[in-house]
């Protein structure tokens, strides 16, 4: 601690009064849900007790009662739960903070603390807490509702407040990247993904507050807490925005492994999960229950063919526009129809299809035929609906059915293939953005804010289709170029995404890595031949170590090595998923080794294949491929990637070195 007995006894004065506070309220809100409690089992009782005397419709207002009843008291636990959090760790820090006409001391948490209209605590979220991660010691400003704040900040403090004690103090004005964030990143991961409420940047901060920009696209390097930012930019804007709510916010994430392993931080910072989803689960159900290639699976397909060539996906826009123009002018009536002793000439038919809906997409026109027919003829169009428009369809001659659609696709664009038992994923997005063109877009208004995740791997199509899905919504997409792992695109830069969304939009890019050492970072710098990546961690003595496998037992030493240097998290990542079963079910019969496949769990040993990894991080990483089977040049981000998951000790087997860098072969473990 560098403060003086007299400053450290006055602000264990103050945790005190803190605790006090948040004691009383936690006890007050106790008796309070005892009582709810017991007001709920009564009213249950009344309920069992009255059903058979009671309406549908007073049965049904009774139990909604009983709903919102236990909802209040589900609320009433959170706030305490909150309080018992702010007995075991109040806050993390403080800025003085001087106008013209007041002295404040902030002291800021990850949760508030108001009693009699005074702030003890202030949410790391609050409009003044901004001070405390953008500015250093002199003249500072914050955005309040009422305007901009002008000010001085004559202190500056950081907290490690454990069960209740202050442990450290550090008063400093020097930014958080120094001391007490070198103290943080020196601590070990865990299987869950954590908060970085301490320790966000300035940068970082730049992104998590920014509610200006409808479209927020933010290009990151291998560990700079793209993830984390998007998370608590989440918890800012359920903060700010009071008719937001965590059913209005849409996460789209790369596997489910990933959505796993980021659950824990919304509810750490006293929110609710949001919404999570991949796209091809998004789409699944506009594809009436046809069988779909997930991404994950994709990945793996590809990379046991890499070298097959494809038309890049991005490009094909044109090539889809083209085809849908075209399906639209043939598909078009060639001879008159009657309909109840109705005659219609084709000529009419194909006037109003081509001519007076033309706005409309293809099917929309159809169903505005429809009931231009059933007018004219002078029957119900909702009772005839179906049969009037199932007979222009027969008319026409053509299907409704997307991937017959997408085949006379393949057939136009001269490509020989076709689609039947199961969509592949690089056909999918071609597939619902021809359906949605000639069907309409299914509009969701419900969700406010969408979050993509590892954006880098999303074609711009797919950008288009979800916007036009949700055509109301702000977006944040987060990626990194040097994580593309998706082989039938790549961007020049994320800033390509803009052309989708034209307007409103904000590009900014973070550069510095808090995950790996400075060896591991040289090391991955090498692969892609970069050196804009910045290692916040430093040095820590462990070089990145090359080796050949000459049997299992090595992999077996270097395990029990990073166990004995107290490695939490471990991960041994292959190139493929053939090579995760061969590694998972040698290991698995060694009874002193706990292993798990294509997960996350404590105390075990994952083991998972690259193009699973994504997002995730490790304390140690054994990089695993078959000594026929290396990284190439086209895979060398997939590589990238499998090597930036470490944080402090990284081991690779039977890899050459892609660009002759300066690695160990031999160093101490």
């Amino acid at each position: 601690m560098n403060i003086d007995k007299k400053q450290l006894t006055e602000e264990s004065k103050y945790l005190d009064t803190v605790k006090q506070i948040a004691r009383k309220k936690e006890r007050d809100i106790d008796i309070k849900i005892d009582k709810e409690k017991q007001n709920i089992f009564e009213f249950k009782k009344f309920i069992w007790n009255e059903c058979g005397s009671l309406s549908e419709l007073e049965y049904g207002n009774v139990l909604n009662e009983a709903d919102e009843r236990v909802s209040r008291t589900n609320d009433k636990t959170k706030q305490m739960l909150k309080y018992q959090k702010i007995c075991k760790n109040a806050y993390f820090g403080r800025i003085d903070f001087k106008t013209d006409d007041e002295l404040y001391n902030v002291y800021i948490g990850t949760y508030g603390l108001i009693d009699e209209d005074k702030n003890y605590i202030f949410d790391w979220r609050a409009p003044i807490s901004s001070l405390f991660y953008d500015n250093l010691i002199g003249p500072a400003e914050y955005e309040a509702p009422i305007g901009k704040i002008k000010g001085d900040v004559s202190l500056r403090r950081q907290y490690k407040i454990e069960n209740g004690k202050i442990t450290r103090i550090i008063e400093n004005d020097i930014n958080i990247d120094d001391e007490f964030l070198q103290d943080v990143l020196s601590s070990n991961s865990s299987e869950k993904m954590k908060n970085i409420v301490t320790t966000i940047q300035k940068e970082q901060n730049e992104v998590i507050r920014n509610t200006k920009d409808k479209y927020l696209i933010v290009q990151g390097v291998a560990g700079s807490g793209k993830t984390s930012v998007a998370l608590h930019r989440i918890a800012y804007l359920l903060y700010k925005e009071k008719d937001l709510n965590h059913n209005n916010i849409l996460i789209f994430s790369p596997n489910d492994l990933f959505s796993e392993y980021i659950s824990n931080v919304l509810p750490e910072l006293g929110e609710d999960n949001v919404l999570n989803t991949t796209f091809d689960d998004l789409i699944r159900k506009f594809l009436n229950g046809k069988k779909i290639e997930s991404f994950s699976k994709f990945l793996g397909r590809k990379y046991e063919n890499i070298n097959n060539n494809e038309e890049n996906i991005s490009n094909q826009k044109d090539k889809l526009d083209e085809f849908i123009e075209y399906f639209t002018k043939q598909a078009i009536f060639k001879k008159d129809i009657v309909f109840n002793k109705v005659f219609f000439s084709k000529f009419e038919l194909n006037n109003l299809l081509l001519k007076k809906y033309e706005k409309l997409p293809y099917f929309e026109r159809l169903i505005n035929l429809t009931e231009y027919i059933c007018n004219n003829i002078k029957i119900s169009y909702k009772r005839n609906k179906n049969k009037i428009y199932n007979r222009l369809i027969r008319e026409l001659g053509i299907s409704q059915d997307p991937v017959d659609i997408y085949n006379m696709f393949l057939e136009y664009a001269k490509d020989d293939r076709i689609i039947k038992d199961e969509i592949n994923y690089d056909d999918l997005e071609k597939i619902i953005y021809i359906l949605f063109e000639l069907n309409d877009y299914p509009y969701n208004t419900n969700v406010k804010h969408i979050v993509i995740d590892e954006a880098q791997d999303y074609s711009k199509i797919q950008f288009l289709i979800l916007k036009r899905i949700f055509p109301y919504a702000y977006f944040t997409i987060l990626g990194d170029l040097n994580q593309t792992i998706n082989p039938t695109h790549f961007y020049k830069s994320l800033e390509e995404i803009s052309e989708v969304f034209a307007k409103n939009v904000k590009y900014i890019e973070l550069k510095k890595t808090y995950r790996s050492s400075g060896e591991i970072i040289n090391y991955t710098n090498s692969i892609l031949k970069i050196n804009n990546v910045n290692a916040v961690r430093g040095n820590n003595g462990y070089d990145v170590l090359l080796k050949n496998e000459k049997n299992l037992n090595d992999i077996i030493e270097d395990i029990k090595i990073f166990k004995k240097n107290k490695m939490k998290t471990i991960a041994i990542i292959t190139k493929n998923m053939k090579e995760t079963n061969k590694i998972y079910n040698k290991l698995v019969k060694d009874e002193d080794m706990k292993i798990i496949k294509n997960d996350i769990k404590k105390d075990y040993i994952s083991i998972l294949p690259s193009y699973a990894s994504k997002g995730l991080e490790f304390d140690a990483v054994i990089a695993y491929n078959d000594i026929n089977n290396v990284y190439t040049e086209n895979e060398k981000n997939l590589y990238y990637v499998v090597c930036t998951r470490a944080q402090h000790r990284l081991i690779i087997y039977n890899q050459p070195d892609l660009n002759n860098s300066k690695v160990k072969t031999k160093k101490k473990q």
